[in-house]
């Protein structure tokens, strides 16, 4: 194919993609069709099809790019500035937050974080990377038990990401988080 085709192919899937995520923030997933996809993106749904197989497919497109998102931002906070607390907490709204961006407002934000089990298996890969570099981060600054304080943390933190609304308080929460777990167990 040539580099042309190749442009349009990364075109349509994106506006396939931005259709779908549109509708599905609007509507819910249980209530996007791929019709309504197909019609959102402007394309024939044929076309559709020949990039996605169904919904599914589609979700996981969607959560795949999300988790590009979520990974750069958990890497920008982890290589930044400040010490150990300050860093996991940054890298934790940063992976956190991508998610309250992306569902900020959408009056079906908790039917799609309840989604986040149909994609389990690409969810489990970025959590374990987390996991672990937390784990070793925490062990290299002094804590008795990086792997225990990681999984502390990081449960914590789902849950408040889970649980709070807003970008600003599930940032502001998670840092607290930090602080108080954290920064106790550093010598």
């Amino acid at each position: 194919m040539t580099e042309t085709g190749l442009d349009k192919v990364a075109e349509r899937r994106r506006r396939i993609l931005d259709a779908a995520l549109f509708l599905v923030l609007r509507q819910g997933f249980r209530g996007t069709t791929m019709e309504a996809v197909a019609r959102e993106a402007r394309i024939a749904k044929a076309t559709l099809y020949a990039q996605f197989a169904d919904k599914d497919a589609i979700y996981t497109g969607i959560v795949d790019e999300m988790i590009g998102d979520m990974l750069a931002a958990y890497d920008s906070g982890m290589a930044g500035p400040g010490d150990i607390v300050e860093r996991v907490g940054v890298a934790l709204v940063g992976k956190y937050g991508t998610i309250a961006r992306l569902l900020d407002g959408s009056p079906h934000a908790a039917e799609l974080y309840a989604e986040h089990n149909r994609a389990a298996g690409r969810f489990r890969a970025i959590d374990h990377k987390v996991q672990t570099e937390v784990a070793a981060a925490l062990s290299a600054a002094g804590a008795a038990d990086g792997p225990g304080l990681a999984r502390l943390v990081l449960a914590a933190s789902y849950g408040v990401a889970s649980k709070l609304g807003s970008e600003a308080e599930i940032g502001a929460a998670i840092k607290l988080v930090c602080r108080r777990l954290i920064g106790p167990e550093l010598p």
